[in-house]
């Protein structure tokens, strides 16, 4: 996989995504030094460190039927754990992409009960 450059372009773009992602009802926005988080019904299901990437909680269920599609793509690749992706953020089409991941997210993450370990 080539390295893809972190322009300040990407910075936007990702910058872009955080603050449409905010005014969404159904998400809940917290910043960290380095990360910032959303969280739907109490699960964490965005992950944005601040470069051009974000990781989100699409679910197994959702990767296992979409995953030709997700494969075929050369900006979404595997997450830090089960259940998650990471999305490179580069242009408005990846913004447009990553903004449509995030509904199935929350329609699957509605859909998948809470684990309380």
């Amino acid at each position: 996989m080539a390295v893809l450059s972190r322009t300040g372009r990407s910075a936007a773009c990702v910058a872009d995504v955080a603050g449409q992602l905010a005014r969404w009802p159904d998400l809940a926005v917290s910043h960290t030094r380095n990360v910032v988080r959303f969280r739907t019904m109490g699960r964490e299901i965005i992950r944005m460190p601040g470069d051009h990437t974000a990781e989100l909680l699409l679910t197994t269920s959702v990767i296992d039927r979409w995953a030709r599609v997700l494969a075929g793509s050369q900006r979404v690749t595997q997450g830090h754990a089960d259940g998650w992706v990471k999305v490179e953020i580069e242009d408005q089409n990846d913004v447009e992409m990553f903004l449509s991941l995030v509904s199935v997210a929350l329609k699957a993450n509605r859909e998948t009960p809470v684990s309380r370990d």
